[in-house]
């Protein structure tokens, strides 16, 4: 695994044998080439977000029936090309490629043990060679590099890894001990790591402003980019180059995201899901199932004064037909057959009546 990282450095320490630069093309290589796991991770997710209303509507109608409510989201899944683990599935793969990267620059500035360098000097005075001096005292011995590249051969030479003026193999930290004159350019590669790191996490919560975000995630957000910072102070600025130059590229990969698939249509993230409620996508009637942001277009806001309308036709039709079920009376009383009538007598009835009684 080492080997698929050491080769290509050493190939492009030949076109640029600066150890920097050869650093840098390392690193874009590889961002370019885990690229297209990080668009596919995105677009992913990003369906998944479009469609978290329907999936909320499915738990919640499924929420006391466990087995109904997986093969109904497995289903749900299916008909949206979903996979509910792809927006994860490319960073577990690009963790293992930038492990064995970060080992790989790291053990380029090994050097030999004390005691071996001490061991070699004092064989040399015993023997008196060269006055007891051991030339290679604090050479560097990179692993992973084949003996025979130009790398290896430059860097098992030198004590110092100097690059654009840096000792890549110095730290920030053991720098600031001998003045902060010469610890200024460490220190400058060190914010430049944090200031992008800052730059990122700004795109990332830009997005959409008006979402509420966690607490918990706002202070890690926060954090993330001060930890970088320590430990970009602490580790040679052989890794520091690392650093910045995987920032750079993904703040510009972030800004693409952003632009092409960070829109209010569908865009980019489009979705072929077809909804499994007929009457909502019209297949009943033989018409093409629309997709999801098209029904939620054709949804009305909410207008109280239209549903009080809309309950008071329901009530008067509801009365309608039930008196429509009912026999209905005779017009003419007085014929025969024609029901006794229960309505109340005249003030004229009531006095004939009175003077009869008398």
């Amino acid at each position: 695994m080492y080997d698929l990282i050491a080769k290509p450095l050493q190939f492009f320490y030949e076109l640029w044998p600066n150890y920097a630069g050869a650093i840098s093309l390392l690193t874009l290589s590889i961002m370019i080439l885990l690229l297209p796991l990080t668009l596919k991770g995105t677009r992913s997710m990003l369906a998944m977000q479009k469609l978290q209303p329907e999936m909320r509507k499915i738990q919640t109608k499924y929420k006391d029936d466990r087995q109904k409510l997986n093969e109904e989201m497995m289903l749900f899944y299916k008909e949206n090309n979903i996979n509910p683990v792809s927006g994860c599935l490319p960073l577990l793969l690009q963790m293992p490629v930038f492990i064995v990267l970060y080992r790989t620059l790291f053990e380029l500035l090994n050097r030999q043990s004390f005691g071996f360098d001490m061991g070699a000097a004092a064989v040399r005075g015993a023997n008196g060679v060269n006055s007891g001096v051991w030339e290679k005292f604090g050479f560097f011995t990179p692993k992973h590099l084949d003996p025979t590249s130009k790398m290896y051969i430059d860097l098992a030479s030198t004590r110092e890894a100097i690059s654009f003026g840096l000792n890549l193999a110095e730290s920030a930290s053991k720098a600031l001990q001998s003045g902060i004159g010469h610890a200024l350019p460490y220190i400058l590669l060190v914010l430049a790591v944090t200031a992008t790191s800052y730059i990122q996490q700004k795109q990332v919560s830009g997005r959409n402003p008006q979402a509420q975000v966690n607490p918990q995630q706002q202070m890690l957000m926060k954090i993330m980019p001060l930890f970088f910072a320590f430990i970009s102070f602490t580790l040679p600025s052989g890794i520091v180059v690392y650093f910045l130059v995987s920032n750079l590229f993904r703040v510009a990969q972030q800004a693409f995201i952003t632009r092409t698939m960070y829109r209010d249509d569908d865009g980019i993230v489009s979705t072929t899901g077809r909804a499994n409620d007929k009457s909502s996508t019209g297949s009943d009637k033989g018409e093409k199932p629309k997709g999801f942001f098209a029904q939620l277009k054709e949804i009305e806001p909410p207008n109280p004064g239209k549903a009080k309308r809309e309950v008071q036709e329901s009530k008067a039709k509801r009365a309608s037909e039930e008196s429509e079920d009912k026999p209905k009376a005779k017009a003419n009383t007085g014929g025969q057959g024609a029901a006794p009538s229960r309505s109340a007598p005249s003030s004229a009835n009531r006095s004939k009546s009175k003077k009869k009684r008398k």
